[in-house]
């Protein structure tokens, strides 16, 4: 029997609905019920949303226009069915569900662009990427501007800047000053970057600071995976600790280093596994030489080291956010 996708999501969802209805008789679950689903669902849409959005819209030539973009998809599959018809009826059972988390997390990728920026962070950082991202085109700037549109005003001229930057030789687009960008802080909850920069948040754990994409993931690591969740023991929840920023890990590492050092070199020795185009010549493939002699960095290490007011200035200007300059 052949099993699509579909079908073996359809399985998890009817084991995991199984199994919170047996759990819905013991009144004493309905608490830690309601948090398990509020975490579960930013959580899963902090990183879903990312990852599969990005590939939906940006890893395909597909521009026809009756095509659902993936705020459309969201619409349908996530606000009218999952929410409507498996989180909705849960309140009949006494189990609280936040209707405004649904929302902030629909209205990220309507009115924030949250789709759109994790496009742009994963162009950005393409050589360290096991992937390969291609320039938009005029095309695809169409296609963008009728599904999102003010799509062109603000990713417009990012996209053309990476074109630009894509041939050998030219400076990497990430240590770039001519084109603007500002690399994110990264949440230590879901772990994609704040690029949602003026909902970023900070707080300590264990006394030491972490950067939050937004409040939700804030609660996430202070509150629903504490030892103690409102005078409920919970010692069997776990803690996010250990290295878990990519960029803590290389901080101070040369670019060069640090893609050997993740084994995204080619069998040559020198030719990226990571390029910032799909041609395939080989005189236009980024070598380590290339991208030798740029100095990677951790903002949460240099966020730890300032002074309280410069850390202060240093978040107001982070959640202004940035513009790119035009690319001529």
């Amino acid at each position: 029997v052949f099993l699509s996708v579909q079908s073996d999501e359809s399985r998890h969802i009817g084991n995991g609905h199984s199994l919170l209805m047996a759990a819905l008789k013991e009144p004493e679950n309905h608490l830690l019920l309601e948090r398990d689903l509020r975490y579960a669902f930013w959580q899963n849409h902090a990183i879903v949303d990312a990852a599969i959005g990005t590939f939906i819209e940006y890893g395909t030539t597909n521009r026809d226009k009756n095509k659902e973009s993936y705020a459309e998809m969201w619409h349908r599959w996530i606000y009218e069915d999952y929410y409507r018809t498996y989180m909705l009826p849960l309140e009949k059972y006494g189990i609280k569900v936040h209707h405004d988390d649904v929302q902030a997390a629909w209205e990220r990728i309507t009115k924030k662009n949250y789709v759109h920026k994790v496009g742009q962070f994963f162009a950005v950082g393409w050589p360290v990427n096991f992937w390969r991202i291609e320039a938009q085109t005029d095309k695809d700037f169409e296609w963008f501007e009728h599904k999102y549109p003010g799509w062109y005003a603000e990713f417009g001229d990012f996209w053309k800047w990476y074109a630009k930057l894509s041939h050998k030789g030219e400076k990497v687009l990430l240590f770039n000053n001519d084109v603007g960008y500002v690399y994110p802080h990264r949440c230590w909850s879901c772990l994609v970057p704040c690029l949602i920069r003026e909902d970023m948040v900070v707080g300590e754990i264990d006394g030491q600071l972490h950067t939050f994409a937004h409040e939700l993931d804030k609660w996430t690591a202070t509150v629903a995976f504490a030892d103690e969740y409102q005078g409920r023991p919970t010692p069997a929840m776990g803690r996010f600790s250990g290295k878990r920023e990519w960029e803590t890990l290389y901080d101070g590492w040369d670019l060069a280093d640090a893609i050997k050092d993740l084994n995204f070199v080619r069998s040559d020795g020198k030719t990226l596994v990571p390029q910032p185009h799909m041609r395939f010549d080989d005189k236009e493939m980024w070598t380590l030489d290339d991208v030798r002699g740029n100095k990677l960095g951790s903002p949460l290490n240099a966020l730890r080291a300032m002074s309280p007011a410069d850390r202060e200035k240093h978040l107001a200007e982070y959640r202004a956010g940035f513009t790119i300059k035009p690319c001529n």
